[in-house]
């Protein structure tokens, strides 16, 4: 059994919900077990009997409860009263959902339903419980000023040991994990589902393993090698999901690459009007930026992701084993997110990616792990405060106004180390970053082999930035002012582009 204890407000039973939904398991309030069984509710039962002769009845319930079959439950605050009570929670796992009491009180205010919250020793009551709380937990953990999601997941993590990144925005709760083995236990570490319909690259090994440890119903989709994030792709998908009747409450599993994980992505945020997806990247692309943020599109022959959602994943499992440059023909393109990543947000985190650079280079799965780790962990904290673009999300596009258009020109996978430099230019020649600042983009990228140099005309470019989302009175684009230092927006003139791909031929 789990059970959630807490002071009166600490939301036991909502986070309850929460944890019971992600484990499978019913959840169960005592309170209102307590009423089911007395046929009245409990201010009732305080008014006719007194708090004495609802703590009896109280004190069977649980004891009942906790003898059935396995739930989470939760607990009224003044269950732990009772020696008897304590006694039995000692065979369980126990949670303290700890509440302040101003947070307590700004919780419950108006509330006439808790007959205790009448008492003039409140404060003492909050004092004298927590002591009790902390006493039976086996898991504490703070609730002030933080929604449930995230308090659920932390839960979880408490009583089940699990480990990886929170990424906790608005639109949904979720943690990537990151360590070797996680592709041959993925059924154990993804949420219930009726029936899992998989989307996955024809030939891909990780199909057999992933399939072992899957529970339920199983449709796989096998997409080819090749472009796939299209609107015949998506038809085919979404046709096939209806032969499965899949359900909201089912389960979308991305597995592959970054062209994998959004058309399967886009087909959850949008089949059903929104259905549950998960992901399991088997890229180094997807391992550090598509498989985080929720960010799902397809491709028109005009332009990329000129049709997209945001729909964030319930569960991210990043296993990095056998993700090597031999194995990923987009790994380049995988580390230079690793350091779009760092330069726009933590620079500190690009002398541990060039100590790093041999090993990376040379397929060391520890060292992929490591990279892939600090490059979710810092996107987590992005998406987290900013899940729509309006802030610092923007500054994740960080070379990409060149890159995306670059692509269109033919050049693949090297265009976002082209487009990263390319920027660097651009905020040299505009007076945003010095000389210094652009030999720093091109040691990092020539540290793990990536190109700093190729040719390009802006009258080639320019049509293709008209259906640029950043597109607006005129192209514009991220750039530094340093490292760390990034400003979305920035407009340009036609000869400082011009110059900065000039300074990109000319690289050596």
């Amino acid at each position: 059994m789990i059970v959630l204890v807490g002071f009166m407000g600490a939301g036991k039973t909502t986070v309850g919900r929460l944890l019971a939904d992600r484990l499978g398991l019913p959840f169960v309030d005592t309170d209102l077990v307590v009423e089911d069984r007395e046929r009245r509710t409990i201010p009732q039962i305080f008014e006719n009997d007194g708090e004495s002769a609802f703590r009896d009845v109280e004190e069977g319930v649980v004891a009942d409860v906790l003898s059935g079959p396995e739930a989470v439950v939760s607990l009224g605050g003044g269950a732990c009263g009772r020696a008897g009570t304590r006694e039995v929670l000692a065979a369980h796992t126990v949670v303290h959902l700890d509440v302040s009491f101003e947070q307590a009180k700004r919780r419950t205010a108006g509330d006439t339903y808790r007959p205790m919250l009448r008492r003039p020793d409140l404060a003492d009551l909050h004092a004298a419980r927590r002591e009790v709380f902390r006493a039976l937990a086996d898991v504490d953990v703070l609730t002030d000023g933080r929604r449930a999601e995230v308090i659920a997941l932390e839960v979880l993590d408490g009583v089940t040991g699990q480990e990886g990144v929170l990424v906790a925005p608005p639109g949904g709760t979720y943690r990537v994990q990151v360590r070797r083995g996680l592709l041959a236990e993925a059924g154990a570490h993804l949420p219930p589902a009726r029936s899992t319909f998989v989307v996955v690259r024809s030939g891909d090994p990780a199909l057999e393993a992933l399939r072992r440890s899957l529970s339920g119903a199983v449709t796989v989709v096998e997409l080819p090698a090749g472009p796939v994030k299209t609107l015949a792709t998506y038809e085919e998908l979404a046709l096939r999901a209806a032969d499965a009747a899949l359900h909201p409450d089912d389960l979308v599993l991305a597995v592959g690459d970054e062209a994998v994980v959004d058309v399967a992505g886009f087909l959850a945020a949008t089949y059903n009007r929104g259905t549950r997806w998960a992901v399991v990247p088997r890229s180094l692309e997807a391992l550090v930026d598509s498989s985080v943020g929720g960010k799902v599109a397809l491709d028109l022959p005009q332009a990329r992701n000129l049709l997209g959602a945001v729909h964030q994943p319930v569960a991210v499992l990043s296993d990095p084993d056998g993700v090597t440059p031999a194995s990923d023909p987009r790994f380049g393109a995988g580390v230079a997110e690793a350091v779009k990543t760092a330069l726009v947000a933590d620079p500190a985190d690009l002398d541990l990616l060039l100590a790093q650079a041999p090993a990376v280079r040379a397929g060391d799965v520890e060292a992929v792990a490591a990279l892939v780790r600090r490059a979710v962990a810092t996107k987590a904290r992005i998406v987290t405060a900013d899940e729509r673009e309006a802030a610092g999300r923007l500054h994740l596009n960080y070379g990409h106004t060149f890159s995306h258009a670059f692509e269109q020109l033919g050049v693949d996978r090297d265009a976002l180390p082209l487009g990263l430099m390319a920027a660097a230019h651009l905020a040299r020649r505009t007076g945003f970053l010095d000389d210094a600042g652009v030999e720093l983009h091109r040691t990092a990228l020539r540290a793990f082999g990536l190109p700093t140099a190729h040719r390009f005309d802006l009258a080639d470019l320019q049509p293709l930035w008209l259906r640029d989302k950043k597109f607006k009175d005129g192209v514009r684009f991220v750039l530094l002012h340093a490292p760390g230092r990034p400003e979305a927006g920035v407009p340009a003139t036609d000869d400082a582009l011009t110059g900065a791909l000039d300074d990109l031929a000319e690289d050596r």
